[in-house]
């Protein structure tokens, strides 16, 4: 599924509300080779959506804009899902298994090995000549990296638990329960978290900081932001029951150890963070923007982010606890920085600006996890020697 990213936000939204009407069920369903039917999303009978050249459809919003409504974007995405299910299940897509011990694409089939999460094909290295499982690193779950990559893009675009659990029924018959995504999400999610905290981003001379407050087991905590002006790469994050000198002495103590010290650093007019800042960052230039004037010209970019959050955070409807807070916010940092596409740099990902991007591959997230995990096996392949 590919989303459009040179668009506004209210015709990405759009797409969004269109990939949400395939995720929820409803069917189109096709007349004749161009025209397919929807239901009305109101109750009110159904649109009639006309895919030629220029797409029509009958609802108001296309007949007052003529512009691509979301029923056009729920046809499109309904006609490539179903493109692309057809091709996998005849066998013309064929990735070849590389070695997860040699890294070797030297590797040949030999036989089945039944698992907990059903039948997968076992393959040898003509290398190493060790044995593995297709997909070695998702063995104990349904599906394999297209699936996790998948539920991992889903849930951070916005798709609800339900709408990606729909999704994966309706289009690859995988029935997973809503828990067992979450688990799956969380899990993969600390794996990249990790292997991130490894990279250096090549971040610029100019840096911005904010907070804000989020929800998290009924309590109100504060996130911490900082932000490359230039680059949009977001550094760190950090979630903290208050805003007291050692958790900011704390938050700037990571960045620094994550991208060194900037030149200038943006900040709010509060006086608390100066202290801290002087003591973690002593050749930093600590800018306090104290008028509401100078923060709305110069800290725009933190702020600009600080609205994504929330838009983003939301209907997630707060997170369980401090910990899982930790852990959905960082998750969140690394799907903004390494797989959003962002119109202020080109359309490129932070990451990508910073050195350290995925671009490479035609799936951003499995790319992603493909990076990760083997970070992860090298670090244990280490404790064991």
């Amino acid at each position: 599924m590919e989303f459009t990213n040179n668009k506004n936000a209210s015709e990405q939204m759009r797409e969004v509300r269109g990939y949400a009407i395939i995720s929820k069920g409803d069917t189109p369903k096709q007349i004749n080779k161009d025209t397919f039917t929807i239901p009305s999303q109101n109750g009110n009978g159904e649109c009639t959506i006309t895919m030629k050249r220029k797409p029509t459809c009958t609802c108001p919003d296309f007949e007052k804009r003529q512009m691509d409504c979301k029923h056009i974007h729920a046809v499109r995405f309904f006609v490539d899902f179903n493109t692309k299910v057809k091709t996998e299940n005849k066998g013309i897509v064929e990735e070849t298994q590389n070695c997860p011990y040699y890294k070797s694409s030297h590797t040949v089939g030999c036989g089945k090995k039944q698992t907990k999460s059903g039948q997968k094909q076992r393959y040898k290295c003509n290398e190493c000549k060790r044995r593995f499982i297709e997909n070695k690193d998702y063995e104990r779950y349904k599906g394999n990296e297209k699936t996790t990559s998948l539920i991992m893009d889903l849930y951070f675009k916005g798709i609800s638990l339900r709408g990606i659990k729909d999704h994966l029924k309706q289009f690859y018959n995988l029935p997973l329960d809503h828990s067992n995504i979450m688990r799956r999400i969380h899990k993969f999610s600390v794996i990249i978290n990790d292997y991130v905290q490894t990279l250096k981003p090549e971040v610029k001379d100019i840096w911005n900081h904010d907070e804000m407050k989020i929800q998290a087991g009924g309590k109100w905590l504060w996130l911490w932001n900082i932000m490359d002006k230039e680059t949009k790469y977001l550094i760190t994050t950090q979630v903290s029951y208050n805003a007291m000198i050692h958790n900011s002495r704390k938050f700037f103590a990571q960045a620094r150890e994550q991208a060194g010290e900037p030149k200038y650093l943006l900040t709010d007019g509060r006086h608390s963070l100066t202290s801290s800042i002087t003591k973690e960052m002593p050749t930093a230039n600590h800018v306090r923007l104290v008028s509401l004037t100078d923060k709305r010209q110069n800290n725009q970019n933190i702020e600009r982010l600080n609205g994504t959050c929330r838009d983003r955070f939301t209907p997630m409807r707060g997170f369980g606890n401090e910990q899982s807070a930790e852990i959905m916010t960082s998750a969140f940092r690394n799907y903004y920085n390494f797989i959003k596409p962002h119109n202020s740099i080109g359309g490129s990902t932070p990451a990508q600006m910073a050195g350290i991007g995925v671009e490479n591959s035609e799936n951003k997230w499995g790319e992603l996890l493909r990076r990760s995990l083997e970070v992860k096996r090298s670090s244990a392949e280490k404790v064991v020697v």
